[in-house]
C-alpha cells in the first residue's frame, strides 16, 4: 500500500504541476512523455515479469482502459495558440483532474481493498487463481493503464497542435 500511495501521489503531483491549468507545451514537453513511457516500460519489462499469455492478456486489458482515460484527458484538454506569443499551450481544468483523480484513486482503492478487506482480497485470489493470472499479471494491468493513459494524452495533444493555425499580430494565420 505504501508504494501504492508513494506512486500515487507522485503522479498526481506531476499531473497537478504540469499539466493541470494552462501551461505552454513545447517540443520538450511534447516527447518527454514517451520518453519516460519508454524508460518505464523497458525497466518494467526487463525486471523478470512472467509473461504468460493470461498476464499478457492482463496487460492488453489495461492498455485499453488506459487508452479510454486517455481519451477522456485529451477529450478534456483544450490545444490552443497563444495570440501574444503565437506559442501552442494546453489547458486542463477540473474534468481532467477528476479523470486522473478516478483513475490514481480506483488503483489506491484496490490496492487497500485486496490489503484490508478479507472478502474482497478472497473474491480477487479466486479470480486471479480461474484466470491462471499472478501478480505480474496484476503488475502488468496497472502499469500499462498508466503508461497507455499517458501516451495516448501525449499524442493527442501533438496531433491537435500540429493542427493549430499560426499567429501573427494576435490574428490567426494558415501555416
Amino acid at each position: 500500500m505504501t508504494d501504492a500511495l508513494i506512486m500515487g501521489g507522485i503522479l498526481l503531483a506531476l499531473v497537478l504541476f504540469t499539466q493541470v491549468g494552462r501551461h505552454r507545451h513545447n517540443l520538450l514537453m511534447g516527447i518527454m512523455p514517451f520518453v519516460s513511457c519508454t524508460v518505464i516500460g523497458v525497466l518494467y519489462f526487463t525486471g523478470g515479469i512472467s509473461l504468460t499469455a493470461p498476464n499478457l492478456t492482463a496487460g492488453l486489458a489495461g492498455a485499453v482502459v488506459g487508452g479510454v482515460a486517455g481519451a477522456g484527458l485529451i477529450a478534456t484538454t483544450r490545444v490552443e495558440r497563444s495570440p501574444d506569443t503565437g506559442r501552442v499551450q494546453t489547458w486542463a481544468g477540473w474534468p481532467y483532474l477528476l479523470i486522473w483523480l478516478a483513475v490514481l484513486g480506483g488503483r489506491l482503492v484496490f490496492v487497500w481493498a485486496v490489503e484490508n478487506v478479507r472478502p474482497f482480497a478472497v473474491k480477487v485470489g479466486e479470480f486471479l487463481v480461474s484466470a491462471h493470472l499472478d501478480k505480474d499479471g496484476v503488475g502488468l494491468f496497472f502499469v500499462l493503464m498508466a503508461l497507455a493513459m499517458v501516451a495516448v494524452r501525449a499524442g493527442g495533444v501533438l496531433w491537435r497542435s500540429r493542427q493549430l493555425e499560426a499567429v501573427r499580430d494576435g490574428q490567426p494565420v494558415r501555416a
